[in-house]
């Protein structure tokens, strides 16, 4: 085989490609799963009487927020559609800017906690929204 391939050391390559290959597949799988599917799996549509009511669910529903619902709304429309604020905004505290808590149903720290950041520019019309860790 050595003498029609023209490749030395074919054994070591090899040996090498049937040691490394397991590890890039897996390697691959696992980025693909944590990437692509894991988010897709997590979302959810908003709905705002389950972000009401159920704080537990608001994690899933801030894609679909951030995306969707908010962009474009004043600070009454946003109000009315996710209820008073129930967040002291970290180190973000502005009259323009509204947060509230985000638990993240996965996280089994107790400090550490997602806030949904909702900025408001000079027309009152939300600019920018984030989710941050504090």
């Amino acid at each position: 085989m050595k003498r029609k391939s023209g490749i030395k050391n074919l054994k070591i390559y090899s040996f090498l490609a049937t040691l490394l290959m397991p590890i890039i597949w897996t390697a691959l799988f696992i980025g693909i799963c944590y990437g692509i599917i894991n988010p897709i799996l997590r979302s959810k549509d908003f709905n705002s009487k389950d972000w009401i009511e159920n704080t537990n669910s608001r994690y899933r529903m801030i894609n679909d927020l951030k995306e969707n619902v908010l962009i474009g709304k004043n600070k009454t429309e946003v109000l009315k559609i996710l209820g008073e604020n129930d967040g002291e905004c970290g180190y973000k505290t502005s009259p323009n800017t509204i947060c509230y808590l985000v638990p993240e149903p996965d996280n089994i720290g107790v400090l550490d906690h997602y806030e949904l950041v909702i900025v408001f520019d000079k027309f009152g019309k939300v600019e920018n929204v984030t989710s941050e860790l504090i």
